[in-house]
């Protein structure tokens, strides 16, 4: 994840990673997460799946300053996988994700990292 700055998400690849779900209110923004962890990852557990070791979790902007969210529009019949991340930074107090679900960019305080 270029510009990534946040300690938990060390050993986290992003862009490999799915976002379950999206809650949000005025005051934060919750990301439920299928995190794609690599090796040096504490939660990192070697497995025969080509696809690498996922483990669910979640990150939380609070104390937002600024939050922009364009969700993304399917047309009628048409399928999309919404949790697929194409882009994702975290730079200190800024976040930007380009994903299926669409895209989501804001600004906060304070960013929390939790893994189940």
């Amino acid at each position: 994840m270029s510009g990534s700055t946040h300690p938990k998400l060390a050993n986290v690849d992003m862009p490999k990673s799915y976002i379950l779900g999206v809650i949000y209110d005025d005051v934060s923004l919750t990301l439920e997460m299928d995190f794609h962890v690599t090796e040096g990852h504490p939660r990192y557990v070697a497995t025969d799946d080509p696809e690498g070791c996922y483990v669910k979790g979640i990150i939380t902007f609070k104390d937002m300053d600024d939050l922009r969210l364009k969700k993304a529009k399917v047309a009628e019949g048409e399928e999309r996988n919404l949790s697929i991340i194409e882009t994702a930074e975290i730079d200190g107090d800024y976040c930007y994700i380009l994903s299926g679900w669409g895209e989501i960019e804001l600004t906060a305080k304070t960013i929390q990292v939790l893994f189940d």
